[in-house]
């Protein structure tokens, strides 16, 4: 922490900028920065950031697999562009390409005959919110799971995740390459990402059972509960809070794996695992902060 004395001329209270900072965010004479008061009385100074105007991409592609045309459509959908197109050269079955499951819920994005086009840019201010959305969604996919499954909705819940994982996606990296304001600071934004992406994997192992584990449910239940109240305030998270986490994970049954039904149950397990040690070392960020 650097302390600073505050200065006085007449009625005027003036602080020093730090020179390093300045130098960094190339703060000159002229320049204008943002000030920006909080709640608990804490001053946000911010440069004035000259946005960049995101690029259209154009794509002529000789590939004809749909799932690395797939990936090259989601890849262009988070990154900060205001439009895409795509121009294939070769004939592609469409329906191969509408059946991935991400591919139905970007907004924008057009196929026509040989074109995949995105008009339009998508600005995500509150990747958190987007977070909380996901834990919320998983908690109510496992009971929909456990009560009586649907899969209609079930697959529905998913894309919707999944949708969300992706929009977190696109937030990181606008804000990593436009310097863009967030509701957050680009440490919370590394947190975000990392639980999202856990999330994520979570879900695809979930869906997968083909039978109803009641049980298992009800124990996912509770770590996942936890996580959304961490989630409502994540900057009062602390060591306890962390640890306490750490241990409803730890106690979820083991469960041997004997076929693929219970590779999946290991694997959510694990899930949770790595998304408590997220949540300890945002917990000891936040100490080092203070």
């Amino acid at each position: 922490m650097d302390i600073r004395n505050v200065q006085k001329t007449g009625d005027m209270h003036y602080v020093y900028l730090p020179t390093s900072w300045c130098r960094e965010h190339k703060i000159g004479a002229k320049s204008k920065i943002s000030i920006e008061q909080n709640t608990d009385g804490t001053l946000l100074i911010s440069p004035q950031i000259t946005e960049k105007k995101p690029k259209h991409l154009k794509f002529l592609i000789s590939e004809d697999e749909p799932e690395l045309i797939h990936k090259l459509v989601v890849a262009a959908y988070i990154n900060p562009v205001s439009s895409f197109d795509i121009t294939l050269e070769k004939e592609l079955d469409f329906t191969k390409l509408l059946n991935h499951k991400r591919l139905i819920s970007l907004e924008n994005v057009e196929i026509d005959q040989k074109h995949i086009t995105a008009e339009g840019q998508i600005i995500i201010s509150d990747p958190h919110s987007l977070l909380k959305t996901m834990v919320k969604k998983i908690k109510n996919l496992a009971i929909v799971m456990k009560k009586q499954y649907n899969k209609e909705l079930v697959d529905r819940y998913e894309d919707e995740i999944d949708r969300s994982k992706m929009l977190i996606d696109k937030a990181v990296i606008g804000s990593f390459m436009f310097e863009r304001t967030m509701k957050v600071k680009n440490i919370e934004l590394y947190y975000i990402a990392l639980i999202s992406k856990e999330l994520e994997r979570l879900v695809d192992h979930l869906i997968s059972f083909e039978k109803k584990h009641p049980k298992f449910l009800d124990s996912l239940l509770e770590p996942i509960g936890q996580l959304q109240l961490i989630l409502e305030n994540p900057l009062s998270l602390d060591i306890k809070k962390a640890f306490s986490f750490a241990k409803i994970v730890s106690l979820l049954k083991e469960v041997p794996i004997r076929d693929l039904q219970s590779y999946e149950l290991t694997r959510i397990k694990q899930n949770l695992i790595t998304i408590s040690e997220v949540i300890m070392d945002w917990a000891v960020t936040l100490m080092v902060e203070k």
